[in-house]
This record gives C-alpha cells, sequence and structure tokens, in this order.
C-alpha cells in the first residue's frame, strides 16, 4: 500500500501545525511571555528595575470572562534590584503591589514592616489576565472581585446613623440614673435612725464599689476599638490588628460601625476606649466645629497617626477635565451628605474657585454609585477620600478608561489637616505616571480619663506587634509617620511613647522616579 505523496503529507503536517497552535491558545501565553509582561508592568509602576522577576511558573488558568484570552495563574520568585520601603505613604504599598500583580496583598510573601533593601527575595502568587488580539497576547486588566460585605450602606442611613447628638441637654445615661436613685436614698432615713441609715448605706457601697473595681479593672484588660464598615479599610485594618492581638495574647474587641462621626460618639458614650477617626473629623470634633457645631469633644486625645486616606479626583479620560477648575458646568459627584469626601471637596472645589452652583450636577452618590453613574455617562468626575488603591476604583478603572486629576497643596487646606501625596504609577489601571493629590490621615483617637496602660498595649500593637502576615492599610502604619496629620493634644502615654518622634516630621517622600505629572495619562 503505498503512503500518502508529498502534498498530502504537507496538508497533514500544517493541520497538526495548526492544530497545535489552536491548542496552545487555548491554554494561554507561555511562562516566557508571562515572566516578560510582568517584568514590564512592575518596572512601569515602580519608575524602573525595582523588582527583578528571577523565576517564574504558570499554574494553570481559566477562559478569560467577555472577552478571547486567558486569565493565568503564577508563582514567581522575584529579587529587589534596590531598596525599596512598601510602607511609605507615597510609595506602592502591600496592597497595591498585590493588586498590581493579581495576587491580593496575602499573595505577596517577604515584604518588611521596616523596608526592604536590595538582593531581598519576594515570593509571589499572583494572577495575570491576556486578551487575544490579531493572533498576539496582549495583558489586560484585572478586575477585582465584588464581595458581598463590601456592599455600602444607603446614604440616607449612613448619614442619619452617625449624626452626633447635641450635648447641651443630653438624656441621662443608665449611670447618671442609678447616681439619683442612691442620692435618693441618702436622703431619706425612712422608719430606722439617721445612724442605723447611714451604716447600712455605707456598708452596701463599700461592698459594691469593691465589687465594681474589680469589674473595671478586668475590663481595663480588654481593648475596645471603634473600628469602621465592612469592607473598608478600617475593617481591614481591625482584622489585622485582631490577628496581632492573638499572637500578642492580648484581648481586642473590636465595634463594627458605619465610620468617624459614629466612632466619635462611641467614644463619647464610653462604649469604646479606641477609635479610628479620619483627621479632619477628629479636629472638627475637638473644635465643636461642622458637624460637631454645639457639642464639642475636649476630652479627645490622640494616639498615633496610621495611614493616609487620598483624596481622589478621578474622571471619563475624555471628558477634558486636567484640573479642578475644569469642573465648571461639569457632572460631580461630590459624595453623601455629611462624609468626609464631601467635606474634602467642598473645601477643594472652594479653593479653587468653583462654586457649587457652576457645577451641572452636584451628585450626593456613595462611592459605588458615583463609580458607576461615571462608567455609564451619567457623571463626568467623582470625588473619593479613601486609602488606596480603593477595589472600587479599582473596578472602576478596570471597566472603562479614566484619569486622576492631581489636586495640589494650599495653606488653607493643609492647615485643615490634609497633606501632601503622591499615588504612584499603577495604583490604578491605565495610570501611567504619579499622580499628585492630598490625603486625610486615619487617627487612632481616644479619651484623655483612658488608662495608660491601654494606651500602652495598643501602641505595642500597632508597632511592635508585626505578625509577617498584613494587609491592606496596616502594611502603612510605621512609627516615622505617627505623628503626621495630628492636630489633637495627645493622650500623655502616646506622647511619651512616642517621645522618639517629637522631631519635626520629614516631608513625604516620593515614590522613586515620581515626578509629579500635570496629569496621568489615559488608559490603552
Amino acid at each position: 500500500m503505498r503512503g500518502p505523496g508529498p502534498a498530502r503529507f504537507a496538508l497533514v503536517l500544517l493541520a497538526l501545525l495548526a492544530a497545535l497552535v489552536v491548542a496552545g491558545c487555548g491554554r494561554g501565553p507561555d511562562a516566557g511571555f508571562v515572566k516578560e509582561s510582568v517584568q514590564q508592568q512592575l518596572d512601569a509602576a515602580l519608575g524602573g528595575r525595582v523588582l527583578s522577576v528571577e523565576s517564574l511558573k504558570t499554574s494553570g488558568g481559566t477562559a478569560l470572562k467577555g472577552a478571547d484570552g486567558r486569565v493565568v495563574h503564577f508563582n514567581a520568585r522575584m529579587k529587589l534590584a534596590q531598596d525599596y520601603d512598601f510602607t511609605q505613604w507615597s510609595a506602592h504599598s502591600v496592597a497595591s503591589l498585590g493588586a498590581l500583580l493579581g495576587a491580593g496583598p496575602r499573595g505577596v510573601i517577604g515584604l518588611k514592616a521596616d523596608g526592604n533593601k536590595a538582593g531581598d527575595e519576594i515570593g509571589v502568587f499572583g494572577t495575570a489576565a491576556f486578551a487575544r488580539r490579531d493572533g498576539r497576547y496582549e495583558q489586560v486588566a484585572l478586575t477585582p472581585s465584588a464581595a458581598a460585605e463590601e456592599a455600602p450602606l444607603p446614604a440616607a442611613a449612613s448619614v442619619a446613623a452617625v449624626q452626633p447628638r447635641p450635648k447641651e441637654e443630653p438624656p441621662p445615661t443608665p449611670l447618671e440614673a442609678s447616681y439619683a436613685r442612691l442620692r435618693e436614698l441618702a436622703k431619706t432615713p425612712g422608719t430606722v435612725t439617721r445612724e442605723e441609715h447611714d451604716n447600712i448605706l455605707r456598708e452596701e457601697l463599700d461592698a459594691a464599689h469593691s465589687r465594681a473595681r474589680a469589674r473595671l479593672e478586668r475590663a481595663a484588660a480588654v481593648l475596645t476599638v471603634a473600628g469602621g464598615p465592612a469592607g473598608g479599610a478600617y475593617a481591614d485594618a481591625m482584622r489585622a490588628l485582631e490577628v496581632r492581638a492573638g499572637a500578642a495574647k492580648v484581648a481586642l474587641d473590636p465595634i463594627v460601625t458605619e465610620g468617624s462621626v459614629a466612632n466619635i460618639r462611641q467614644l463619647y458614650d464610653g462604649r469604646a476606649q479606641f477609635a479610628l477617626v479620619q483627621n479632619d473629623v477628629a479636629r472638627s470634633a475637638y473644635a465643636g466645629r461642622g458637624r460637631f457645631a454645639g457639642a464639642p469633644q475636649p476630652e479627645l486625645r490622640a494616639v498615633a497617626s496610621l495611614f493616609p486616606e487620598a483624596v481622589h479626583l478621578v474622571v471619563g479620560a475624555k471628558s477634558g477635565i486636567t484640573g479642578v477648575a475644569d469642573l465648571r458646568g461639569k457632572r460631580v459627584e461630590l459624595g453623601p451628605d455629611g462624609s468626609g469626601t464631601r467635606a474634602n471637596a467642598l473645601a477643594i472645589l472652594n479653593l479653587n474657585g468653583v462654586a457649587v452652583e457652576t457645577l451641572a450636577a452636584a451628585g450626593r452618590a456613595p462611592l459605588a454609585d458615583a463609580a458607576q453613574a461615571l462608567a455609564d455617562g451619567k457623571a463626568d468626575a467623582l470625588f473619593a477620600t479613601i486609602h488606596a488603591p480603593a477595589k472600587e476604583l479599582q473596578r472602576l478603572a478596570a471597566r472603562v478608561p479614566v484619569a486622576l486629576v492631581p489636586i495640589g497643596p494650599s495653606r488653607e487646606l493643609l492647615d485643615a489637616g490634609l497633606v501632601p501625596l503622591t499615588l504612584p504609577a499603577a495604583t490604578y489601571n491605565g495610570q501611567a505616571a504619579p499622580v499628585p493629590t492630598l490625603a486625610a490621615t486615619a487617627l487612632l483617637v481616644t479619651r484623655e480619663n483612658v488608662p495608660a496602660k491601654a494606651v500602652d498595649a495598643m501602641l505595642s500593637l500597632l508597632f511592635d506587634a508585626h505578625t509577617g502576615d498584613e494587609i491592606a492599610a496596616v502594611a502603612h502604619i510605621a512609627r516615622r509617620t505617627a505623628r503626621v496629620g495630628v492636630a489633637l493634644p495627645w493622650h500623655p502615654a502616646a506622647e511619651a511613647w512616642l517621645g522618639a518622634e517629637r522631631a519635626p516630621v520629614p516631608t513625604l517622600p516620593s515614590a522613586p522616579g515620581a515626578a509629579a505629572p500635570a496629569r496621568s495619562p489615559t488608559p490603552r
């Protein structure tokens, strides 16, 4: 039997090769291509060769949703080519590096609380997405998953829930009512003699005093902290502190709240010893201004500044908005009434000579709804004061082309407690260059009568009890920035504990290669 002729053999060979190409495309790009793409991504984000991808192995993947392509999982070993501190406020953080590499902050191993040095090795369990266009693979943005617990509170509910109670006529607390009942007993001897009456009261009160003191001493061993809503940076910080507290065998009781203003109330009511509060909110509460008019909180004391909450001004890539002044006549989401975002947005507009009345629309939507409006073309810009990278903004940038508008410092804004900050390149998809802006700072605050022992324990958790498994905003907590943005009196124990940091706080450094641009380029 004769075999196939040369022409037929060539056709069979071509068919086999085509099948192999198709199969290869189904598996996605090879490890060498993924390694090269990840290296290019890192170089662009870090301003040069900071992290070198020494080795990378792919470990499976899935089809790219909504497009022809693959999502590839990989394990990589990287080495620091130069010193880099991932805790610097204007540098890439554990969270932003993890988001860049599709690893999540827990998928990056080897980052150090005091900064990394050249030669340090980093392990990454990451993910990269590739779309196939014109027969070639091209890396594309990964969209963060929308966790159910991150659903925001309805705007009206969140505002109504956190309005501070006025101090002029506060209702009696249960403790005050108990004191009143005791005073009534002291006035009425009844059918016994005054001496017998007083002896009975003294014996009972002495016994109650001993029991109450013992209970208070036990309670003082538990650190109660008012945090924030699920899905936010405050909740992330509380989860990390719980891990640290467990390792250090310290009792920590986190309280879930609506945020900064609610946390001030928790302190005022004595339900929490500590609270996470945006610094400008704490400043207003202490002085009795703004939302706290008529209800000053002079007992507020600072414990430490923790991490920055960047003011984001996000616009559509084709909006033509390159500065704050360009917002006139535009539809702008300013944040919900009573929010820190809205307060910051109004202050920035005012100082740039942009009256709210000159906007085509001044929205009050929470961040998720504001991002949706921008994606749908129903808004031209949005403000958000939030720790970067914010998941909602990451999702937005992965869906539609957006740009970040720089916000310059002014004496008025700096005096209000905002600090200069640079969002490093690639904090969000398509952000090819660093963007200068301002930031509020998340403070840990307490009351002046909280025992020094409790303050010392909390500071030890913040600055000494690193577990090596840091997440999100907690990775930015460092002694050198513990005084940034603080405009409250210090708790004496915190002042003593941070004594080594009494020198003036240096200017916050920018990320390597972070020459401030006029505007971040739009995504490809």
